[in-house]
């Protein structure tokens, strides 16, 4: 099999998965949405605190997504740097913004609240200690499913070389850690050479560190 086809047959798993879990997703009550996305926010909360982390990158959350309100709040409380991505449609990279109210958001590309330019500047400090990411399907490998745009893929790209430097050596690289309900776990999402994988992912039942089979046992990966 030629690596074309490979790569269409790939992607046509992927779509089948985006429309399944999309619909999942969307049959949560706005209740049970709620509820479990404050379960997760405070797991994740837990998790910052025990590594001791300063500064998170996160997503504003769209449609029938996690909610990461409750974390944002919990963050900017304890005096977490809080970074918010903004999309560029042109060359689907993102810009990082640090962002100390929700008064600093407007609508931005595909209608998502996004950091204003006019409002806020760009952060520019170190790679933020913990990546928070959004997706459709996670698994215990590391796999996620995005939304097909590979705004993060390229993101990791762009924060690369900063992990070689010697300051970022010391501290490490960012954790990246995917955000989801637990309906969101499957057994393994199809992934191509250029997808990065992450380093584990919380749910309203707790955090499971990528690279660990045997969690499938606690958590009943689908």
């Amino acid at each position: 099999m030629s690596k074309f086809d490979e790569e269409k047959i790939s992607g046509s798993m992927k779509q089948q998965l985006r429309e399944q879990m999309t619909r999942l997703r969307s049959e949560l009550s706005p209740e049970e949405r709620s509820e479990r996305s404050r379960q997760a926010c405070g797991h994740a909360s837990e998790l910052m605190k025990q590594h001791s982390f300063k500064s998170m990158m996160i997503y504003v959350p769209f449609r029938s997504e996690m909610d990461t309100r409750p974390l944002v709040e919990w963050a900017w409380q304890e005096g977490i740097r809080v970074i918010v991505p903004r999309s560029i449609p042109k060359d689907r990279s993102m810009e990082l913004y640090e962002i100390r109210s929700w008064d600093e958001l407007a609508p931005g590309a595909y209608g998502i609240m996004e950091p204003d330019p006019k409002r806020v500047s760009k952060y520019s400090a170190m790679s933020p200690d913990v990546i928070w990411v959004p997706g459709l399907a996670f698994d215990p490998d590391g796999g996620r499913l995005g939304y097909g745009g590979g705004y993060y893929d390229r993101l990791s790209g762009a924060l690369e070389p900063d992990s070689r430097t010697e300051e970022a050596e010391e501290r490490g690289k960012s954790w990246w850690i995917g955000l989801g309900y637990e309906i969101q776990l499957v057994n393994q999402v199809p992934m191509d050479e250029h997808d990065r994988r992450l380093d584990g992912v919380i749910t309203d039942k707790g955090y499971y560190r990528a690279g660990i089979r045997s969690q499938r046992r606690d958590i009943g990966w689908n």
